[in-house]
């Protein structure tokens, strides 16, 4: 038997069985294997926990030990995220009235908001695909964000034009609250949606669920907003669901910093 033989000998053998005799002959003639075989199984031995380890790892494994909840339906989930987006624009709508929809055109109105609901629907398959680990994207979720926000601005630049607006940055002002106002409550109740699933990917599943919640708030302000300017539109209405993904990708973060952060005192009692 050569070395190498011993080598596979060895790493064949499970910890408890002893080695087989043509092994253990040629470990009486080599000095090199069979120092190798010593340190190897010291090293079996220095790596056992301790039982002190081993009582606060079951401890903590049977503290939150529950039974498993299955992950509600995707046509539920998806049906929720569309109450959800249509309640908010209904009483967005409601409370801050129509003005904007009566300045639309035929061809304004269809554009729009034709692009709007294909964007919400693909965001909330695409959250909905995230909370189940997976699952299969056709595009990229954050290829997809992107590319909504893209294709958004593309549509705003290409039907509306520009207009002289002297109160630029106050009625912008306003119109961003009026946007953000709506899409904090949905994004909020989007979330008790996505405590539904198993996220891995918090980050990323925050800032879709925040463009998705954002794209009510633009909704609710082409409804309700008269101003039919292009850098009006680009910036404050636009900017309504670029601030809701960017702020459910940073909460997204925190909240696995957080998770990271327990894990790691846990393990360090």
């Amino acid at each position: 038997m050569t070395c190498r033989d011993m080598d596979d000998a060895i790493s064949s053998r499970s910890g408890d069985s002893g080695l087989e005799p043509q092994p253990a002959e040629h470990l009486i003639h080599c000095k090199p294997c069979r120092g190798l075989t010593r340190l190897l199984d010291n090293a079996a031995e220095g790596l056992r926990p301790s039982e002190s380890m081993l009582s606060r790892i079951q401890a903590g494994i049977l503290s939150d030990l529950t039974p498993i909840r299955p992950l509600t339906p995707s046509y539920i989930l998806l049906f929720a995220c569309a109450i959800i987006f249509l309640s908010m624009v209904a009483v967005g709508a409601l409370l801050l009235g129509t003005n904007g929809w009566g300045a639309l055109s035929i061809v304004q109105r269809v554009a729009v908001f034709a692009t709007l609901g294909t964007s919400a629907t693909l965001l909330a398959f695409s959250m909905v695909r995230q909370m189940v680990p997976g699952s299969k994207h056709a595009i990229a979720p954050a290829v997809l964000l992107v590319a909504i926000l893209v294709v958004l601005m593309m549509v705003i630049a290409a039907t509306f034009r520009a207009q002289e607006e002297p109160a630029f940055l106050a009625s912008g002002v306003m119109c961003m609250k009026n946007g953000l106002r709506y899409s904090i409550p949905a994004a909020f109740l989007l979330w008790l949606i996505l405590r539904r699933g198993a996220i891995l990917h918090p980050k990323l599943i925050g800032a879709v669920a925040g463009g998705l919640a954002g794209l009510a708030g633009l909704s609710v302000l082409e409804i309700n907003c008269p101003n039919l300017n292009v850098f009006h539109l680009l910036v404050w209405h636009g900017g309504v669901v670029a601030i809701s993904s960017l702020g459910g990708a940073l909460l997204g973060a925190l909240a696995r910093s957080i998770e990271r952060r327990r894990e790691q005192e846990w393990f360090q009692i």
